[in-house]
């Protein structure tokens, strides 16, 4: 397939301006030195792809990524990396800001595409960093952390599309946007770039299910959900030709829409996995990475282009997981439960950062969030964030530039329905029963209700099975996470420095059954 055919209305029109100035931040007078040549960057996030779906993590995955295999061959393979969310949108609301999304309003669930902005103006973002670094900052793909349509206030069915966008993209570091404000299955169903909707709907776009889910909602004649990936694929590459002119570095965040229910695997793509439309779909994403690598060859500009490959929460269960697993593939690897749960498949990650041939395959298990990714570039940068800013975020730029040990303290997930774990080392401390999201907590009636709390030595049993919470031997271990996981949530911050407070209070804790533990 071209992948710059697309169908009228969405077509790659121009230029995506590579070297503009939009509504981004200025640079710093003097930008602060960055490491090595001003490396480029290129940040693809994946939505809901599981750890192993990817077959050089994974030896007994049935859909082979080879491209994305390929990355790892010569890159530096991360296998314990966590979203801060089994959800898509405290996850994504953490990559840009460095700090854990319960400390705004939303303590559980993920918003919807009408939803207002997350990201408060004047909260610096992980494109700020760059933009004032002197990089030219892009965002081509599904945003999902809020927005303002014009009008929205009065509710969804009163907004005016031909009026700007507002509190954005453009409005949070990126010079460039084009993509869509939520998730490939909720409306509105419209093209957004920079801060204007390309066209306006002008119809009702019909409700799917199974497979190819999505929400009846208002829809423009341009957006054709089949074409959304490729057409993200084709202005992805598209930027990365034009960035070869330039003679700025370039940050470029590509939240691609797939895995993610619509699964809408391109004709040429259909039937190729052994899994079904999902593995198709997975195959497509592989070549995808594909297609960057081999722009950045033809451009020469890989070398210089650091490309890390993540996702933003676990593979979703609903998306005929239990079939795949019977055809012996588990998207989830060895780790159990999936998108919204709070159990490892929920929230690990794959995570590859690859950077020309300065790696070899390197492979590092350090203790990472997502939530490290702006204090790890501002490292890189040599920027200083703001104290009150990026909370959450520790740099592991060392490990990535060197393979230096790297120790993170503590590592704080949620699941969907905002429930807490607590990492220390292999130690995990999970403030529920059960998955806390989709999941069967997998207790056994007859023996009587399940111990409010669990506890996992995740170094012998990373499928979290025998749950240690009763151990007499490990209560001071278990008082002393707690004690961690109270210290984080009162002091509005994870990393060193002064106490901040969180934007809502701590009373809806009180509910936890960690808050009096130990007491």
């Amino acid at each position: 397939m071209n992948y710059y055919r697309l169908l009228a209305g969405t077509a790659l029109v121009g230029s995506v301006a590579c070297a503009s100035d939009n509504n981004g931040p200025e640079p710093d007078p003097t930008p602060p030195p960055t490491g090595g040549d001003s490396p480029n960057v290129i940040l693809i996030l994946t939505d809901d792809l599981g750890y192993g779906d990817i077959s050089a993590l994974n030896p007994q995955s049935k859909i082979r990524t080879q491209n994305i295999d390929n990355l790892c061959s010569h890159g530096v393979v991360f296998t314990d990396v966590h979203a801060s969310s089994s959800l898509s949108t405290p996850s994504r609301y953490s990559i840009l800001t460095g700090r854990y999304a319960w400390r705004t309003t939303l303590k559980s669930g993920a918003t919807g595409g009408f939803a207002r902005e997350l990201i408060p103006s004047g909260r610096t973002t992980i494109a700020d960093i760059f933009a004032k670094s002197g990089y030219h900052t892009a965002c081509i793909g599904k945003w999902h952390v809020g927005l303002q349509f014009d009008n929205v206030e009065n509710g969804n069915d009163n907004i005016d599309y031909s009026r700007p966008v507002k509190n954005g993209p453009t409005s949070r570091g990126f010079e460039y946007f084009y993509g869509i404000a939520g998730s490939l299955d909720m409306p509105p169903y419209v093209y957004i770039e920079n801060d204007r909707v390309v066209q306006v709907p002008s119809r009702i776009m019909p409700a799917r299910t199974g497979l190819e889910l999505m929400r009846s909602g208002v829809a423009a004649e341009d957006f054709i959900p089949e074409e959304v990936f490729p057409n993200i694929i084709g202005r992805t590459v598209q930027y990365i030709t034009e960035c070869a002119d330039s003679d700025r570095p370039f940050f470029l965040y590509v939240p691609i829409t797939a895995p993610h229910t619509p699964i809408l695997p391109s004709p040429e793509f259909q039937g190729k996995s052994a899994v079904g439309p999902y593995g198709d779909f997975v195959l497509q994403i592989d070549d995808m990475v594909r297609q960057v690598t081999e722009v950045l060859e033809q451009t020469g500009q890989a070398e210089n282009t650091i490309v890390i490959f993540t996702s933003d929460n676990g593979c979703a269960a609903y998306i005929q997981t239990k079939q795949m697993e019977n055809m012996g593939h588990f998207p989830s690897y060895i780790y159990r439960g999936y998108k919204t749960d709070i159990y490892e498949g929920g929230h690990r990650v794959p995570f590859i950062v690859s950077w020309g041939s300065r790696f070899n395959g390197r492979v590092d298990n350090s203790l990472v969030s997502l939530t490290d990714l702006m204090a790890t570039f501002a490292e890189m940068l040599g920027y200083t964030v703001p104290s009150n800013h990026a909370e959450d975020s520790f740099s592991f730029w060392p490990a990535i530039e060197s393979g230096a040990p790297v120790i993170r303290p503590s590592l704080v997930a949620t699941s969907g329905e905002g429930w807490f774990s607590y990492r220390m080392a292999a130690d995990k401390l999970i403030f529920t029963d059960g998955s806390g999201g989709d999941g069967d907590p997998s207790g056994d009636p007859a023996a009587g209700p399940l111990p409010p709390m669990q506890f996992y030595d995740l170094s012998y049993d990373p499928h979290e099975d025998t749950n240690l919470i009763n151990e007499r031997t490990l209560q001071e271990r278990i008082a002393e996470m707690t004690a961690g996981m109270r210290d984080v949530l009162v002091n509005g911050r994870s990393t060193p420095g002064n106490p901040l407070q969180n934007d809502t209070a701590n009373d809806w804790t009180q509910t936890q059954p960690f808050v009096n533990y130990g007491q």
